[in-house]
């Protein structure tokens, strides 16, 4: 039997990393851009006429949907193994309430509002809990960058919280805030019971589908149903329910397994860039000055949170033995 040498399974075991390394990238990168494009397509669903409660619809309809399979095939009546109690908990942590925060925000707040402050404060919030509840020591880097996330969501939503009394930004980063806070908790509650993410995720779409469909059809009305634009619907229920509520969740899953948690979140940090420059062809904002500095804050804040400003110590060269003449 020939034996493999140590060189040869060093390459090999070099290969395999980086090729899982790739697929974690490509996964936080579709996570990015799938919330990005979730947040400038609901601002832009309010400013066409749909109200929160149709892009919630077409959420978690569609994603219920088309997740239900992994309910089903890991165990229907015991809801794929994570129990009655636990699906109910993360229904109402991450059920119709948390999207109608999310969304709702945005009939009072424009784009720029919810894309930062939203990623940002579930980013922060998350990392405060885990080092609460899983005893993770903060680094002096994440101290530094929760400040400057705080000061860029202070800068992004300074002309809201000051303008006149008929300004409702205020609103809408409060329940941007709210949502972060609960999806925060949906996180932390997934990896504190040690949940299948996508089952997770499927369970709650299916039972938050349950559970409004019968309200928003009492609110509404068949005959709201019937009025809305077919166009405007087909594309909400696109990005909301496949985009954001299946492949970017799903995604971002695979990042985590792959990369781990401190890699991973490297990528809801870029989702107010993203999020602002696609807002920009398709609702036509442009951010101000304040919510540019804001914005630069905010980033820098996250990218320094997660460690990527740290720098790496030098690895010592190896003093040259001298063998003599």
């Amino acid at each position: 039997m020939t034996e493999t040498s140590p060189t040869a399974t060093g390459l090999r075991r070099f290969i395999i990393d980086t090729q899982s390394d790739a697929w974690g990238y490509f996964c936080g990168c579709i996570l990015a851009l799938g919330a990005s494009l979730s947040f400038a397509t609901a601002r832009a669903g309010i400013l066409a006429g749909l109200s929160p409660g149709d892009m919630i619809l077409m959420r978690f309809g569609i994603s219920g949907l088309c997740l239900l399979p992994f309910w089903a095939g890991s165990g229907f009546i015991g809801l794929a193994g994570i129990g009655w109690r636990r699906a109910i908990i993360l229904t109402l942590v991450a059920g119709p309430g948390f999207a109608l925060m999310q969304m709702g925000g945005y009939a009072f707040a424009p784009l720029a509002h919810g894309a930062v402050i939203h990623p940002a404060s579930v980013t922060i919030i998350s990392t405060v809990i885990a080092a609460v509840l899983l005893k993770e020591r903060l680094s002096g880097a994440h101290l530094i960058g929760a400040t400057l996330v705080i000061a860029g969501i202070v800068l992004i939503s300074w002309q809201g919280l000051h303008a006149k009394t008929e300004a409702t930004s205020w609103i809408g980063d409060l329940l941007f805030f709210a949502s972060a806070v609960l999806w925060a908790g949906f996180t932390v509650l997934i990896r504190h019971w040690r949940l299948h993410a996508v089952r997770a995720i499927a369970v709650v779409s299916f039972l938050s589908l349950l559970l409004m469909l019968p309200g928003y059809l009492a609110w509404y009305g068949m005959g709201h149903v019937r009025a809305l634009p077919v166009g405007a619907m087909v594309v909400q229920a696109l990005v909301q329910g496949l985009g954001q509520g299946v492949l970017a969740l799903t995604a971002y899953s695979q990042a985590i397994r792959v990369l781990g948690v401190s890699r991973a979140v490297l990528f809801p940090a870029m989702v107010p860039a993203v999020s602002i420059m696609i807002g920009i062809p398709i609702v036509g904002e442009l951010p101000n000055a304040f919510q540019i500095a804001g914005l630069l804050l905010v980033t820098a804040g996250l990218l320094g949170a997660i460690g990527l400003f740290r720098l790496r110590r030098p690895i010592p060269r190896p003093i040259p033995v001298s063998l003599g003449e």
